[in-house]
């Protein structure tokens, strides 16, 4: 499971350099720009709102694009994937992803038998020490993952900062787009590894959890199953909204680390496409 920490904000000019942390533009972004501005569906619902002691109905209108579009899925960096893993030189990121969910399982485990000490809760460091355990040595993750967004922060406010365990192998062979990752070959050995922490700047670091989870399982029925409905009867359009809200932002984690899947894009369009007939139907 993550964990959450908090640092003080940074300084403009390292908050201009954050935002650059993960490089790349998203062929999807002109094309998504289009849809904000010409292909937006309005939806109308009501709330009350007490201003003398009684309630009255208002209508505040939600607007969301009719198509999230998929991104141009383009392939791997391969010299990177060499470079952190020798033995796959030559070897087609397609068939080690292919391969890949069969050897995850201890890979999860790992990650939910994590502990971790010496964390700041004031400042990020560049490594962490983990525990060493038999489950953990088993798969050891390579590296910490600390997701953020760049919202501006009000004068003291601290940025929120969520930690994930992460094996590398299993993002360079399904993101096209990462941030520089460090090598990283933790020691099971000991009683305790020390691995790096690499910043994440994600627009929507709340639905990172269901992007990690896919990455290692592979199962689009299981993602299709988080992305259901908030509720039976579909019909209170502000939940609905929320709901589509998480679509949205998984959507956008997607086409900001270029995942290559297109099953994942698949569950994303099915679940967006249903959660805007629901919203269309109770609005």
């Amino acid at each position: 499971m993550p964990s959450t920490t908090s640092i003080t904000r940074p300084s403009r000019s390292s908050r201009q350099s954050k935002t650059t942390c993960i490089p790349g533009k998203l062929e999807c972004a002109a094309q998504a720009k289009i849809l904000a501005q010409k292909r937006r569906i309005p939806l109308a619902t009501k709330y009350n709102v007490n201003t003398n002691g009684a309630a009255a109905p208002a209508t505040t209108r939600i607007s969301l694009p009719r198509t999230l579009p998929r991104p141009v899925l383009g392939e791997v960096d391969l010299a990177s994937l060499a470079h952190a893993y020798p033995n796959l030189t030559g070897v087609p990121a397609e068939y080690i992803r292919d391969l890949l969910p069969s050897s995850t399982s201890s890979m999860r485990a790992a990650l939910q038998a994590v502990k971790t000490s010496g964390v700041c809760s004031s400042s990020l460091p560049k490594e962490l020490e983990i525990i060493m355990n038999d489950t953990v040595a088993a798969a050891c993750p390579t590296h910490m993952l600390a997701v953020y967004n760049d919202a501006s922060l009000g004068f003291g406010q601290k940025r929120h900062v969520s930690l994930f365990p992460m094996h590398d192998l299993v993002l360079r062979v399904h993101c096209a787009r990462l941030p520089t990752l460090p090598l990283s070959q933790p020691s099971t050995s000991s009683p305790s590894a020390t691995i790096p922490v690499v910043p994440f700047c994600l627009s929507s670091p709340e639905t990172f959890p269901l992007l990690h989870a896919y990455l290692y399982t592979q199962q689009p029925a299981t993602l299709r199953t988080s992305l259901a409905y908030p509720c039976e009867s579909a019909s209170d359009l502000l939940q609905l909204a929320t709901h589509a809200s998480k679509i949205h932002g998984l959507w956008r984690n997607a086409c900001t680390l270029g995942v290559v899947d297109p099953q994942l894009y698949d569950v994303i369009e099915a679940s967006w496409e249903h959660t805007l007939s629901a919203m269309q139907a109770c609005s």
